[in-house]
Parts: C-alpha cells; structure tokens; sequence
C-alpha cells in the first residue's frame, strides 16, 4: 500500500465513518482496538461490519493477535464486501500476520504494526 496520511475513526463512532471517507486521506483505518474502551468493543464491531461495503472501502485494525476480541473481530470482517485491509497492532511474530492473511480474500492486504522491540527484532520475517 501505498499512502502519505492514514486517518483513524474509532469504530464506536459510526457517525464519523463517512466524514473520515470524505476528508481526503489516502487510507481511513476504522479502529476497532486502542481508540475502544473495553466495553464498547462488541458493540464497536457490529457497527464496522454493519457499515463496510464496497462503497466505503476502509481499512480496520482489529484488536491484537492473543486478546479476547481478535479471532472475532477477524472472522466477523475478513470477507466484507469494502475492506481494503486489516491493520495488526503489536505484530511482534510473523506467523500470526500469515494467519491473518489466510482469512483474506483477494486484494485484501494485512498491515502489521510493529510497535515492540520483538517485533522490530522479527521485522524483516513479519
């Protein structure tokens, strides 16, 4: 992928999910993990998978590899119609980013985000 600015709505805002589309970024993440309090994850998760489709073609960054929300999160949006991308928080290992990859579809892309020393030590394999 190929992007200059990235935009973050957090995915409990659905009221700003159209906005973002509008706002010229090259990419629009709708953030499903830190942008989420705990508790409005389940709820922040129908909304996405609600709204994507091919009319709002979106990134999502779903909760990290080993949290209790991720294989949902991941079964509830890898095959909607509109996702040009998952972004994986903390990707510190290259096997999860591979299993993410075998739930997509097509031109659908996994950005890992490596925010560790792990995962900057593993960068090249992520």
């Amino acid at each position: 992928m190929s992007a200059r600015s990235f935009l973050f709505v957090p995915g409990n805002r659905p009221e700003r999910f159209a906005k973002a589309l509008q706002s010229g970024a090259d990419a629009v993440i709708v953030d499903l993990e830190d942008a989420v309090p705990a508790q409005a994850k389940l709820e922040a998760r129908a909304a996405v998978a609600g709204w994507l489709s091919a009319e709002h073609p979106v990134y999502v960054r779903v909760n990290g590899h080993g949290t209790e929300w991720h294989d949902e999160d991941v079964r509830t949006i890898a095959r909607a119609a509109g996702l040009r991308g998952v972004v994986l928080p903390k990707a510190q290992d290259p096997q999860p980013v591979a299993e993410l990859a075998a739930h997509l579809t097509g031109a659908t892309s996994v950005l890992p985000f490596v925010e560790s020393a792990q995962g900057l030590w593993n960068a090249l394999e992520i």
